[in-house]
């Protein structure tokens, strides 16, 4: 007998070809944006930022002839500014970590009604992105504590290396464990959450259970999608380059040749240079959309297949797997 998890590769290239031959125009760029954002199967690009301080009462000041930069002509920064800028940088990553884990549900609102809408979708579902920020955070503390027990006894000098070896294996264990919980989240709870109107326990209970009546078929499903990440990964590796080369030739012309050739001075040509790289930007930005965007839908159809097919109740694209398999 044939596992679902095999049937439904094929399948998913079937729907996801006939999504995007239904897609307008103006839905592209649309759903270039909601890829992009939904973060795919993948993390969301590393938040950074700075901190400026300076002047004379930014902070302590030196001994005789070291001046307001302090020891060693570096400036003072005192412990409440490296605290805040921490705290910004913590906010800041997780309001982006919410604002991605929304998009998911958007991503897959769009590939169940093909309809690709952002604002509504948006607004619907932004508490469930919260939520399923909150389990990946909470999962993601329980990897950290464990390797803390872990590498914490050596940190303080603890005689303690045997016991240190006995458990990174057990770390790397619950690493990869965690790294399917989050996978499972992104791939299965986000639309049982988005279909039966529940919240992230709820829906993982209802995953729970059909894995535990399929595990063979979900078994699978994670070497298979692991496999097609990798090439995905690929796909996308190579799509960029071909941005880079499409949307570099054409921006650096057109903004970055006057500005060499005007001997880069004034203020008109550090703006025109300033203008042609964020429109540049934004194209680039907006070809690896395109690129990522089929991608990461036929990741997503693929998991809602199997999905409807060992749990019927659940399925959330009778229509679109009954015409894949019409074909």
């Amino acid at each position: 007998m044939s596992l679902h998890a095999l049937d439904d590769i094929d399948d998913a290239i079937s729907v996801t070809a006939a999504f995007c031959r239904g897609l307008a125009p103006r839905d592209w760029p649309k759903l270039a944006l909601i890829a992009l954002l939904s973060g795919g199967t993948a993390a969301t690009s590393p938040l950074t930022g700075s901190t400026d301080v300076g002047g004379p009462g930014a902070g302590p000041t030196g001994g005789p002839g070291m001046g307001p930069m302090g020891t060693a002509g570096l400036p003072s920064i005192d412990a409440a500014t490296i605290i805040a800028a921490v705290a910004g940088l913590v906010v800041l990553a997780l309001v982006a970590g919410a604002i991605s884990a929304t998009f998911q549900f958007v991503f897959v609102d769009a590939l169940v009604t093909g309809d690709v809408a952002i604002r509504r979708p948006f607004a619907t579902h932004w508490r469930d992105g919260v939520r399923v920020l909150a389990f990946e955070v909470a999962v993601g503390l329980v990897v950290l504590a464990a390797l803390a027990l872990a590498v914490g006894p050596l940190l303080v000098g603890l005689p303690v290396g045997v016991l240190f070896l006995l458990l990174l294996p057990v770390v790397g264990l619950l690493a990869l464990l965690a790294s399917v919980a989050v996978g499972f989240t992104r791939a299965f709870v986000v639309p049982i959450m988005s279909h039966a109107d529940v919240g992230v326990v709820a829906a993982w209970r209802r995953l729970l259970g059909v894995v535990r009546a399929n595990p063979s078929e979900y078994g699978v499903f994670v070497v298979l999608n692991f496999v097609f990440t990798l090439v995905a990964g690929v796909i996308v590796g190579i799509g960029a380059l071909v941005a880079v080369l499409v949307v570099g030739i054409p921006f650096g012309l057109l903004f970055g040749l006057p500005f060499v050739l005007g001997g880069a001075s004034g203020v008109l040509a550090w703006t025109w240079l300033v203008v042609g790289l964020l429109l540049g930007g934004v194209a680039f930005l907006l070809a690896i959309g395109l690129v990522t965007a089929p991608v990461q839908a036929a990741l997503r159809y693929y998991a809602l297949l199997l999905l409807g097919d060992t749990a019927p109740a659940l399925d959330l694209i009778p229509e679109r797997r009954a015409a894949a398999r019409d074909d």
